[in-house]
């Protein structure tokens, strides 16, 4: 509006002005050029407010900005967030909230390591079959998980820890996962989740919302990218579901060999699986570095105890916000393997070989892989 008023005063005052004498009344032709002046102000005047008002509405829509989508839908790029860990159906046409991330092939290292470090192959201890043999993970197709309330191993009361003491049934039978297989698929389920990271020296990061909205895997962070200047990289990386203890008693001092007095629990967090063998049988895998309390007392005691706990703190129900269950094993010493202090199977005591805790010698135990069978699961409490 105001670039037609400024052309049409201009041309006014040139064709007017300029074809006038001194004998001819101009008053009427200055009167309307003054006219149009003050209009001209005015619509000036009123265009900066109506930037000011633009501007103003424009911050108060940015500050209701929150997600990452809507900072790339205001730059001109719309997309959905897409939760990496919604519910997806399985094969057997089950609910699932979790994806399978249990290591293939010879990705050991992503999971274990030797003193930090444990490339495959490595330089000293040589590739992870040299320890663990060809069929280090199970490749089998995932059988049915079945009810996760329908009990694969009978509880046997007389059992130590087979009943909870706590709360018990009321309030945890319905919240426990008392069937194996569906345990099995929760023990080895992960959550996936994305953030932006400071970009280290040596990766390429972004530092420009532009960017940012055009990375792989934008859809599943919701967090608002900062633009400070400063380079990102979007991050992924996955946590376990839940969390896994194990719990073993000192009975015997560690040194001497001599009965406690006084029996002491020792209780771990470890990561574990829980497999079904081909006998039927359902055990779990664990690898220890050097000889600790929980390796020792498992081997000498031969009585694992694990517990299993998922905790959901946007629920209000006692039994809603608790899952889990707790396994009762014995050590399977033909399963159980040990290593030396160079991460070599120390002999008569690998993998196959049933031997006699009473005769390992503990001071050249620097690796322990434990296998324990599991005899009962058990409701949390």
């Amino acid at each position: 509006m105001k670039k037609p008023l400024v052309l049409s005063l201009t041309c006014i005052a040139v064709l007017g002005l300029g074809a006038c004498s001194d004998d001819n009344d101009d008053s009427a032709l200055r009167a309307e050029i003054e006219r149009l002046t003050t209009a001209n102000e005015a619509l000036q005047e009123e265009t900066v407010q109506l930037q000011e008002q633009a501007d103003a509405l424009q911050a108060k829509a940015e500050s209701y900005i929150s997600t990452f989508q809507q900072q790339c839908s205001e730059a001109g790029v719309k997309f959905d967030y897409v939760d990496p860990n919604a519910p997806t159906v399985n094969a057997y046409g089950q609910t699932i909230l979790f994806a399978d991330a249990a290591p293939r092939s010879n990705d050991c290292t992503s999971c274990h390591t030797a003193g930090g470090s444990a490339p495959d192959p490595h330089p000293d201890y040589g590739t992870c079959t040299t320890c663990h043999g060809s069929d280090y993970h199970d490749d089998t197709p995932p059988v049915d998980p079945g009810d996760p309330q329908s009990p694969t191993h009978p509880i046997d009361p007389n059992l130590p820890d087979a009943l909870s003491g706590a709360s018990g049934d009321p309030f945890y039978e319905s919240s426990s996962y008392l069937n194996a297989d569906y345990l099995a698929t929760r023990l080895t389920g992960m959550y996936q989740y994305y953030e932006w990271a400071p970009a280290g020296e040596e990766e390429t990061g972004v530092t420009t919302l532009a960017d940012a909205c055009q990375l792989e895997n934008r859809q599943h962070i919701e967090a608002t990218f900062p633009t400070d200047g400063e380079a990102y990289v979007l991050k992924g990386y996955s946590n376990q579901m839940g969390v896994k203890t194990v719990v073993t008693v000192n009975k015997v001092d560690k040194d001497t060999g001599a009965p406690l007095l006084e029996e002491q629990p020792n209780t771990a967090i470890f990561g574990y699986n829980l497999t079904k063998g081909t006998d039927g049988k359902y055990r779990t895998t664990m690898n220890i570095m050097g000889g600790n309390n929980t390796c020792y007392n498992a081997v000498m005691n031969g009585d694992v105890r694990f517990h299993y706990y998922e905790y959901e703190h946007r629920l209000s129900g006692k039994a809603d916000r608790n899952k889990g269950a707790r396994l009762l094993g014995t050590l399977d010493y033909t399963a159980t393997s040990l290593s030396g202090l160079n991460y070599q199977p120390l002999p008569g005591f690998g993998a196959g070989e049933n031997f006699d805790p009473a005769d390992v010698p503990w001071d050249q135990v620097g690796m322990c892989t434990l296998v324990t069978e599991i005899h009962t699961i058990a409701p949390l409490g």
